[in-house]
């Protein structure tokens, strides 16, 4: 077997990956994701000099007829089995649907030496194990993206083992997969109660078809599926899942009656009709195809902008499978965007997300989202500065996205706010918002505090702490608000403190001071100089501020010292926080610390107007 080379690395990798495997094992299991060329490395695979013949299985008429044109493309000669077209006898390589498959498999003269099953994740069913009983020295190959079960059964009864290729992730940063932008509705929405209301499952462990349609097929939710189209997708080209026939039905004339022009396809569909639909969306007449479980599978058309999920799920294949349909490379499109309607992030992640497809294969674990997960939002502002946008609808990442400066994020219907992707407040919010200002960016609504409790986030992501109640206007660095007794106060974003009226702000040096009456107050919180002082008692040099007894130092003004008294070469202070008692030093007048003294010197002064330093009164 002669390794092809009209193939990517990574598929002659995998190739020679394969051919390994069929050494020790009969029957091999291959995935990879979704548009990074499964079927063209099929038919290199089919070209090869097999003994025997050639058996490839799909279980829609869709997917054989894809790989048909794949073959054509390699040149590779090839019969059909299905229900429009009978096998030609001779050919070495047959290409079937399973159902015709199955009703015919004892009339065709087969016998294959290879048999691929195209998309096999759906390989447990029992029209499929039929075929290990027929051909039982037949060597296998399952292709799939998603080697996984909702019911919890791995593969391991029909394939020996699991080849990986690369993640998704890998894919898109390679160029062969688009990247993508995803939009969600809200963790608290109105559609993720709706989701979060549905009890009852199908067979397979999914949403039961019948409950979806009752809950979520109305005008609301469809008009919600409209607007969030418009501000997000209009103009692009994209596909929409439903729930059911009448749900695409009723979501089609929605947006037929807004100027877009859509179709409906389905299993009832005629294959006729089908390719007619799916020629004139490819040249353009048609914008948006509205389907029902049809091009989860096997749909090959890069063009495709956006993919929009109207239909929740509990499957992780399918989720996969459906987003994938859009993150096909195309000219002119630099990524695909995911509307999702149905909460599917909240239950799987970003198709992204690391998957341990081993586990997966084995039946180590369930390919069963979780509707109790609790992921991560970061709430971006829109264009318009809107924050909270089209009702429900926020975008939750950009691939390349760095989480830069400060944002706010939404956790388990709560807000936090992370400062360059580090938490600085968790989500323990109920409401936030912003203010209109760059210093201090947003005002916090605390989540279970009595009353309404406020507070304020700064620039830095920090909380304030600010306790205020009621509306809350803003005035500099100074906010309005009440006090928990009803009092009208205004809130010092600096001082960190409450007035009852709003204050004078006035420059001692490079120490900002607020005055209420005859009364000052240090703006900044410094050690030992939380009190209120007279104009008299506030003294400013070029390097030093004295304020009652207290000496700053303006260019490290966070560590105060006490004065003791006044030197003819200095100030005599003591360090509050690091010195010991009766250790003094000298403070000359540019800062600087020079002599240490154990012992108050007999001659020290205690009025800096009597010293020879320099310092006048505050204006």
């Amino acid at each position: 077997m002669k390794i092809g080379t009209t193939l990517r690395d990574y598929q002659i990798e995998m190739k020679r990956r394969l051919y390994e495997a069929w050494k020790e094992h009969r029957s091999v299991m291959l995935q990879m994701p979704t548009g990074t060329g499964k079927t063209h490395l099929m038919a290199s695979v089919i070209a090869d000099a097999f003994e025997g013949g050639v058996l490839i299985v799909a279980h829609r008429i869709e997917l054989v007829e894809q790989i048909s044109r794949t073959l054509d493309a390699f040149g590779i000669v090839y019969g059909k089995i299905t229900g429009r077209s009978v096998s030609k006898e001779g050919l070495r390589i047959q290409v079937a649907s399973i159902q015709t498959l199955n009703k015919r498999m004892a009339e065709l003269p087969l016998n294959p030496s290879l048999i691929i099953i195209d998309e096999a994740h759906h390989a447990l069913a029992k029209t499929y194990r039929r075929l290990w009983n027929q051909w039982p020295h037949a060597h296998f190959l399952g292709m799939t993206a998603t080697p996984c079960r909702l019911n919890n059964k791995g593969f391991t009864d029909l394939f020996e083992i699991l080849l990986e290729s690369y993640d998704i992730d890998t894919f898109i940063t390679r160029g062969i997969l688009s990247d993508f932008e995803y939009v969600s509705v809200r963790p608290e929405s109105r559609a993720m109660l709706l989701v979060a209301a549905l009890k009852k499952r199908s067979p397979d462990g999914d949403f039961q078809t019948a409950e979806m349609a009752t809950v979520m097929d109305c005008p609301e939710s469809i008009a919600h599926l409209y607007a969030s189209y418009r501000y997000f997708a209009s103009g692009k080209k994209g596909i929409v899942y439903a729930i059911d026939c009448e749900h695409a039905r009723h979501i089609s004339e929605y947006y037929e009656l807004q100027g877009v022009r859509t179709c409906v396809i389905d299993a009832k569909t005629p294959w006729a009709e089908r390719q007619e639909l799916l020629t004139g969306y490819r040249n353009g007449m048609l914008d948006v195809m509205i389907n029902v479980d049809i091009f989860s599978e096997g749909f090959d058309c890069p063009e495709v902008e956006f993919i929009q999920l109207a239909r929740p799920t509990l499957s992780l294949s399918k989720y996969l499978q459906q987003v994938g349909r859009g993150m096909r490379v195309s000219k002119g499109k630099d990524h695909v965007l995911i509307l999702d309607q149905v909460g599917l992030y909240q239950t799987f992640g970003l198709p992204t997300e690391k998957r341990n497809w081993q586990s997966l294969f084995k039946g180590q674990t369930a390919g069963k989202g979780a509707l109790d997960c609790d992921r991560t939002i970061v709430l971006r502002d829109e264009p318009d500065n809107k924050m909270l946008v089209n009702l429900e609808m926020v975008r939750i990442k950009n691939r390349h996205t760095v989480h830069k400066g400060v944002e706010i994020f939404m956790q388990g219907g709560k807000y936090g706010v992370m400062q360059d992707g580090r938490v600085t407040c968790r989500a323990v919010y109920a409401r936030m918002e912003r203010l209109a200002a760059p210093y201090f960016s947003m005002a916090v609504y605390p989540y279970r505090v009595f009353n309404g409790k406020k507070t304020i986030i700064d620039g830095d992501g920090k909380d304030l702490q600010a306790d205020l109640y009621g509306r809350i206007e803003r005035f500099g660095d100074f906010f309005k608000g009440m006090n928990i007794a009803g009092q009208i106060v205004y809130w010092d974003a600096k001082g960190r403190r409450s007035y009852p009226v709003l204050p004078e702000v006035v420059q001692a040096g490079r120490i900002e001071m607020v005055r209420i009456g005859d009364r000052y107050r240090l703006r900044q919180q410094i050690p030992d100089m939380n009190f209120e002082c007279a104009k008299e008692d506030i003294y400013i040099g070029k390097q030093l501020t004295i304020i009652k007894d207290m000496l700053i130092v303006k260019k490290d003004f966070r560590n105060p010292y006490k004065v003791y008294g006044y030197l003819k070469d200095g100030i005599l202070v003591g360090n509050t926080v690091n010195g010991f008692k009766g250790s003094y030093m000298l403070m000359k007048e540019d800062g600087r610390l020079s002599v240490d003294y154990f012992q108050l010197p007999w001659n020290a002064m205690h009025n800096p107007r009597q010293g020879h330093m320099q310092f006048k009164q505050l204006d």
